[in-house]
């Protein structure tokens, strides 16, 4: 059968919110999850929460499955993991309900418009829900996510970027390594020093996932007027940024490539690389000779002090829930300092700032000792940015025109006005569905 949107829009699904608890414990160094317990509030009822996740990992879901059967007992989570036929749109269109969801940013739009979130203030009041536990800036952002900066979702863990930089390729070149607190001028300067071809093997400077500091960007540009619903990315600030980007891959030597992770961790001929973090696979490529470590995020010159946006996966409930306080307790567990400490040394960065939970961080990988880890908490959030529905599709026209700069194909004043104009082409077509 065939679903449209306002098809779609029918049968409401549940969707579960991440909490954080008030009077939470200190972090459990052993990494393992404590006894099973009853929460204040919490059903002893047998109850199955159906569980949707977009963007985990299988192993990450199944973690969530046995964390919170040995909490609560009484609680089963039956997950159903986005795939080909198991999208939300298959799991709406079959009517399902849904009692706990977890999905990427990128998505937040789409969840919105299919009505899959809810005002989550009366369960924040009703357990005592402390915002103030999270990572400076997270509260911010979460109430311009809402028309009213009510909190309709709330997020478990960070997506932190570095420069994870090969030792080896600074030692063979007699290059400074890169440190903590440099401007992306200061990282281009290394690049061009580091792009070089030795013994018939060309080695590139520095290689960059777009879309992720897309998302990202450090200047707090927004995509989409949310007053006019129009593209506002033909602007001054972002040929700023497009340019400072594209710089990269205009040094000779240093044109990008299809997978650069391939080139840091397999191959060991890429210098500089940043993007979604990959700490986890490092222990693999170390073992196979990569000689690592990372320092923090570069920032502009003149705008030090701007963090970059958020860009966090989230749990949220929707309004058809009949379980949402079960939902919302599940979900004030995994966003416990016991649990955030759990995910923590397994290379997840918490979203907490409990210095003792962020102690924890990748404690449980390979190679890690003397690496300087600190650099992944330097990446601090920056002031929010109006968002609309439409952002997704934004940035990765954005996303598109720095890939087209970067390569020739063209200048960045033509990139960014056909970004701009494909993006109002395609509002245009989302409003008339």
């Amino acid at each position: 059968m065939k679903w449209t949107k306002k098809a779609l829009l029918l049968p409401l699904l549940l969707v579960a919110a991440a909490g954080c608890g008030k009077a939470d414990k200190p972090a459990n160094p052993s990494g393992e999850a404590k006894g099973a317990d009853t929460a204040p509030g919490m059903t002893t009822e047998p109850v199955t929460l159906t569980f949707f996740t977009e963007g985990n990992s299988a192993i990450l879901a199944e973690t969530i499955e046995r964390l919170v059967k040995e909490k609560y007992p009484n609680v089963t989570l039956k997950t159903i993991k986005s795939a080909k036929g198991s999208t939300i749109e298959d799991v709406m269109g079959a009517g399902t309900t849904i009692d706990l969801l977890s999905y990427s940013l990128g998505g937040l739009g789409k969840v919105k418009d299919y009505k899959l979130v809810s005002d989550l203030s009366p369960l924040i009041g009703k357990y005592g829900f402390d915002l103030n536990r999270y990572t400076n800036g997270v509260v911010d952002t979460l109430k311009s996510y809402s028309d009213d900066g009510s909190i309709t979702v709330l997020p478990f863990e960070l997506n932190n970027n570095v420069i994870f930089y090969n030792k080896g390729i600074f030692d063979k070149f007699g290059v400074s390594y890169p440190k903590d607190g440099m401007t992306w001028e200061q990282v281009y300067e290394l690049a061009q020093k580091v792009t070089r071809t030795d013994g018939g093997v060309q080695y590139k400077g520095f290689q960059l996932e777009g879309i992720n500091l897309v998302y990202r960007n450090q200047m707090g540009l927004a995509f989409v007027d949310p007053k006019t619903q129009r593209a506002d990315v033909n602007t001054e600030p972002w040929k700023k940024w497009v340019e400072a980007m594209a710089q990269f891959y205009k040094i000779p030597g240093n044109e990008p490539t299809n997978n650069f992770k391939i080139n840091f961790l397999n191959n060991q001929t890429l210098a500089m690389s940043t993007g979604p973090n990959f700490l986890t696979e490092i222990p693999d490529a170390a073992a196979k000779g990569l000689d690592w470590d990372v320092a923090s995020l570069p920032r502009f010159a003149g705008m030090e002090s701007k963090g970059a946006q958020m860009n966090a996966p989230y749990y949220a409930i929707p309004p058809a829930s009949k379980n949402k306080d079960a939902s919302f307790l599940v979900i004030q567990y995994l966003l416990s300092d016991e649990v955030q400490a759990i995910m923590a040394r397994q290379g997840r960065l918490p979203i907490v700032k409990n210095e003792e939970v962020r102690k924890e961080y990748a404690k449980d990988l390979k190679g890690m000792e003397g690496k300087n880890l600190a650099a992944f908490f330097k990446d601090s959030l920056g002031e929010p940015v109006p968002t609309t529905k439409y952002d997704s599709i934004a940035k990765t026209a954005v996303n598109s025109a720095f890939n087209q700069v970067g390569t020739n194909v063209l200048d960045v004043n033509t990139a960014l006005r056909q970004a701009e104009e494909a993006i109002n082409k395609q509002i245009e077509a989302e409003k008339a569905k």
